[in-house]
């Protein structure tokens, strides 16, 4: 039986939750933590009370500060670092990364600044070069507390090698867990960054009350943009439509716990556009719009509601007055 530690970089709600998925295998699995109180809490008393609360961890689950520690040994990398500081995290990993690891899946949801590229794409090229291919990525509908709770899930693992694409979906499926695979890599970097921009409108239509019919068209107008933002950028045009995009699209914008559509509708009406004062963490939506932007600029696609979402964001008061008035002069094709 394979004993090789599973590292985990992150702590948060998907970390946590992937690592109550991986410990069945009854292999070590180690979560790279910098927040003394969860280390503490997981170390001392089996469970992440500030991000998955209600569930306890089995003893072959472990937190550490030291990242050599939780690399040490391993064979599988899951990344779950905030789209902002995953690079810092990468570049720190990197030089204790063994050359006897077989996958790297990264979470990270988000666009490079400086290339518009998926950010997946920035994280293995600071690996070193016979780890660079062994980098996936998961999209799809998949919220940690849901799936904790034993909800059927569902991801996409998209990569370049076949054989470390098909040794992350075998670590991840159990009877809830289902997982496609898919090549593009890029095309499904692209969708998972994109849905949380327009998980901000679908967020708004619900701080404007309105009702489903709203949601319905801007989801549908939301998956068209994305389709022709991936398609002319190199990516795969079904992936859109897929788990990456529509399914995670559909989940991170209806969702209660999503993050980005809760930003949207506490933004309606609000005086602040800054997530902490809208009592919220972190919220990928807002960094991927701008870069969205200059991405379909670069592109020359054209991307309407992606630009209201944007001058919404850049607005000084009334944040929400721009989807209003281009939903109300919208002329559909």
């Amino acid at each position: 039986m394979n004993k090789a530690p599973i590292a985990i970089l992150g702590a948060g709600n998907m970390a946590s939750a992937l690592a109550l998925n991986l410990a069945r295998h009854k292999r070590p699995v180690r979560l790279y933590c910098i927040e003394a109180d969860v280390e503490e809490d997981i170390r001392k008393n089996s469970y992440n009370t500030r991000y998955l609360a209600g569930h306890r961890f089995p003893k072959n689950i472990s937190a550490s500060s030291d990242l050599a520690h939780v690399l040490n040994g391993a064979e599988d990398v899951f990344v779950a670092i905030p789209s902002f500081a995953v690079m810092d995290v990468m570049r720190l990993a990197a030089p204790f990364l063994s050359r006897k690891i077989k996958s790297i899946a990264s979470v990270t949801k988000g666009l490079d600044g400086n290339t518009l590229k998926p950010i997946v794409l920035s994280e293995a090229n600071v690996l070193p070069s016979p780890l660079r291919k062994l980098v996936c990525t998961l999209g799809g509908p998949a919220i940690g507390k849901d799936m904790t709770k034993g909800s059927p899930t569902g991801f996409v693992v998209a990569g370049r090698d076949k054989a470390a694409i098909q040794r992350v979906k075998r670590l991840l499926e159990t009877h809830t867990v289902k997982c496609a695979t898919s090549m593009d890599l890029l095309g499904v970097g692209y969708a998972s960054a994109l849905k949380n921009t327009y998980a901000i409108a679908l967020g708004m239509c619900d701080g404007l009350d309105y009702q489903t019919n709203a949601k319905a068209m801007v989801l549908a107008l939301a998956v068209d943009e994305m389709e022709h933002l991936i398609l002319n950028a190199g990516g795969h045009v079904d992936t859109a439509t897929g788990l990456a995009g529509l399914g995670d699209l559909i989940v991170s914008g209806m969702s209660p716990h999503g993050r980005n559509r809760t930003y949207g509708e506490r933004l309606v009406g609000s005086k602040s556009k800054n997530p902490a004062d809208l009592k919220l963490g972190t919220v990928e939506g807002i960094a991927a719009t701008a870069l969205a932007v200059k991405l379909a600029r670069r592109l020359k696609v054209k991307t309407p509601l992606l630009d209201v979402i944007d001058q919404c964001l850049r607005s000084k008061h009334h944040f929400e007055r721009p989807f209003v008035h281009y939903l109300k002069h919208l002329q559909l094709p």
